[in-house]
């Protein structure tokens, strides 16, 4: 479990999973910037039994506050096969929470906890170039911006840009 004053990163546990399910699956809830497909509560279900939302590839966490309570959730990857190299997604649940600083206290917990033990070079943040808020989030967090990949994901129905933030293990 990673911590600070504030905030917990935690696994999923079998007791969060229809919660998690459902919250996920409300497309208010999360947001105009992230696809809106539907995953079934039965598919969540498989994968947690299978393993746990954690695998060397993919790996989903809960960000919650000093009570237990679900706030949010983040998760980080291997995007590329040929990079040395994971990112970060991230969505906080509880909208009366936004703009507080917690998902940037959880990127910064996470991106420390990424960088002492995985062997990796760097660790990326993509977002729909309209979304200012994740971008704040990179930046507070001293991702660089690197560019921007035009159409490169499909969100509600058209193309987005989306743009590319990465730190390195040395910065």
């Amino acid at each position: 479990m990673l911590n600070n004053e504030n905030i917990r990163i935690r696994h999923v546990e079998e007791r969060d999973l229809d919660d998690l399910t459902r919250i996920s699956n409300d497309l208010d809830i999360r947001g105009e910037y992230l696809p809106c497909g539907l995953t079934s509560p039965q598919k969540t279900r498989l994968q947690f039994k299978e393993n746990g939302l954690s695998t060397e590839n993919r790996e989903t966490l809960l960000v919650v506050d000093k009570d237990d309570k679900m706030l949010g959730k983040i998760w980080h990857f291997k995007s590329v096969p040929y990079f040395n190299a994971r990112e970060i997604g991230y969505t906080l649940f509880d909208v009366e929470q936004r703009g507080k600083g917690i998902m940037s206290q959880a990127v910064e917990l996470l991106t420390n906890y990424l960088f002492s033990s995985q062997q990796i070079n760097r660790i990326e943040i993509r977002m729909d170039t309209n979304n200012l808020a994740s971008e704040k989030v990179a930046i507070k967090c001293g991702f660089t911006k690197e560019g921007t990949s035009r159409g490169a994901n499909y969100v509600r129905g058209r193309h987005v840009d989306m743009h590319i933030y990465a730190k390195l293990r040395e910065e």
